[in-house]
């Protein structure tokens, strides 16, 4: 349990981080995710995407560079959501 001083100091020093930085304050009370992670987690998951349909259509077509290209994509989303994870 916080002293009498310590308690008012620690309100005095969450006032001025609210009043400093009211966003990354807003973040750290309702626990919502930056919106520049949230951006790259949707361009991780539309590389894995455009790669899984270019190589269904490569392989529904035979088109083996449409293929290649897929699993090229898929090899790509696959490193970044690796990347992501152990950061």
């Amino acid at each position: 349990m916080l002293s009498h001083h310590e308690d008012r100091s620690l309100r005095a020093i969450e006032q001025w981080f609210e009043s400093d930085d009211p966003a990354l304050a807003r973040m750290f009370r309702t626990h919502e995710e930056p919106a520049k992670l949230h951006q790259h987690r949707v361009a991780r998951i539309a590389v894995g995407l455009a790669g899984g349909i270019t190589f269904a259509i490569g392989a529904l077509a035979t088109v083996g560079v449409l293929v290649v290209l897929g699993t090229l994509l898929i090899s790509v989303g696959v490193c970044l959501h690796l990347v992501a994870r152990k950061s």
